[in-house]
């Protein structure tokens, strides 16, 4: 089954990143039938652990076909940001076919996407290439 991920990163400095299991063939079958659930998912608990909703900048969508796909994500999101590590998993995340996506869920965060305003952002919040 596959897997779908979505990473956020948000303006008091945590970040979190929630998967839930899809009968979707691929990112875009999933967007269109599941569009804002997966986002509505984070909103409410980040809400349940009263920290902020507001994003620094748009979220990652990893699509994982497959367990092995999954498993990649998961080494590459529980990697040190900048390490040999995390260059060695996303390697391995686009060798098992990850599909990888911005997520913009409010105008500002599209805004900031197409105009290239990814200002004081951590590393791993800086998306490079998204394919």
């Amino acid at each position: 089954m596959a897997v779908v991920t979505l990473l956020s990163d948000f303006i008091d400095g945590t970040s979190m990143a929630l998967a839930e299991d899809t009968d979707a063939a691929d990112l875009n079958a999933f967007m269109t039938a599941n569009q804002g659930r997966l986002w509505a998912s984070v909103q409410q608990r980040r809400r349940q652990r009263q920290q902020t909703i507001e994003r620094r900048g748009p979220g990652t969508l990893y699509f994982a076909a497959d367990a092995p796909g999954a498993a990649a994500v998961e080494r590459y999101l529980g990697s040190e940001t900048g390490s040999a590590e995390e260059a060695a998993a996303l390697q391995a995340m686009r060798s098992a076919g990850v599909e990888i996506a911005p997520h913009v869920g409010a105008d500002r965060e599209r805004d900031v996407l197409l105009n290239g305003r990814l200002k004081d952002l951590k590393a791993q919040a800086k998306a490079n290439g998204f394919g």
